[in-house]
């Protein structure tokens, strides 16, 4: 190694920009792996439930974990083997208009170059519904499945948009403040 000049501070900035390069897209993916499992488990908990005594503890656990969050009323959810989803018609279209927004957005533009779109956006998705929910709730029409599935569909997919570029500042932040006080980011270059 004699004759090369090492000039750690070079290092350490190289070394930050590989750090700010790579991290959204592995924020990212790690986001999208999280959100495959997740809907993963929604259509598991009755494919493992209609298992019989093997697997059907484990559907169980999944169907008690997703109560939770979700009314589970049989009426109101798809049905695998004989058995309902983990979640509603309306949660599972979420669900899955997420996720396939998710694996959509790196088709269309790079996940770290992805700009919030106006909140007018969001309150227009989502607002269909709201007068779907509202409407049931107080009696002036019933819920259709096919109303339940669109309005979930439209709420899922338009919610990454809103969440991932926040979701990578954020982190992009953390790990900047982390580097800029000699955290982990910068005990890797030293």
């Amino acid at each position: 190694m004699a004759g090369i000049i090492v000039d750690k501070d070079y290092i350490c900035r190289d070394y930050a920009t590989e750090i700010f390069m790579i991290s959204p897209n592995r924020t990212y993916n790690t986001l999208l792996a999280l959100v495959t499992v997740w809907c993963i488990a929604i259509v598991a908990a009755p494919l493992l439930a209609a298992g019989g005594e093997v697997s059907g503890p484990a559907g169980s656990l999944l169907y008690e974990g997703f109560s939770r969050i979700c009314h589970q009323i049989d009426a109101r959810s798809f049905h695998i083997a004989g058995e309902k989803l983990g979640v509603c018609v309306r949660c599972s279209s979420i669900y899955f208009g997420f996720l396939a927004t998710l694996i959509a957005i790196p088709f269309i533009v790079s996940p770290n170059r992805l700009r919030t779109p106006s909140i007018q956006w969001l309150f227009l998705a989502l607002a269909p519904m709201i007068v779907d929910v509202l409407s049931y709730n107080l009696g002036i029409q019933s819920s259709p499945v096919m109303a339940r599935l669109v309005t979930g569909i439209l709420a899922g997919a338009i919610l990454p948009l809103y969440i991932v570029p926040s979701l990578l500042e954020a982190v992009g932040q953390i790990k900047m403040s982390l580097y800029k006080a000699g955290g982990f980011y910068a005990r890797k270059t030293q």
